[in-house]
């Protein structure tokens, strides 16, 4: 799920940098930040604050709650550290150990393939269509762009 995770979010970025730009007012003052002033912790804080902010303004703006996206907090098996984890409503239903349904049906990761392609449309659509959710994608963006320096620079001394 997370490299699902990372393409939609990739792809989304790429749709949403250029129209986030435009409109802007030429005479603004963008606030900078250096990574590497901010601790790790403190970037993946923006990073997680700035994907829930998405989801959310995201959740508002979707029409069908089976498409809404939601943020938690989970501790995967073996591991004592929680992760936050950003998942489709349907894929969660879906990969409920107690649903009936998986158990039933041997098409669910194919019925899943299929609504992920659905939400990534549904994503495009509304930050094509919403100035506010285009901010909310660039932040997001800009968050994870600094911590990836952060670790590629921390990696490469």
């Amino acid at each position: 799920m997370k490299l699902t995770h990372a393409i939609v979010a990739l792809f989304v970025a790429a749709l949403a940098l250029p129209h986030a730009a435009v409109g802007q007012d030429e005479d603004a003052v963008d606030e900078i930040v250096v990574a590497s002033q901010k601790s790790r912790s403190a970037l993946q804080r923006d990073l997680i604050d700035a994907e829930d902010d998405f989801y959310s303004l995201y959740n508002k703006l979707n029409d069908d709650n089976e498409y809404d996206v939601r943020c938690y907090y989970e501790t995967p098996t073996g591991l004592r550290k929680k992760t936050h984890v950003c998942r489709p409503v349907f894929f969660s239903k879906a990969r409920n150990r107690e649903d009936k349904t998986r158990r039933i049906d041997p098409n669910t990761d194919r019925v899943i393939a299929n609504k992920m392609v659905t939400l990534q449309e549904k994503l495009e659509t509304l930050i094509a269509a919403n100035p506010e959710l285009q901010v909310a994608m660039a932040r997001y963006n800009t968050a994870r762009a600094q911590l990836m320096a952060l670790d590629k620079e921390r990696a490469g001394n």
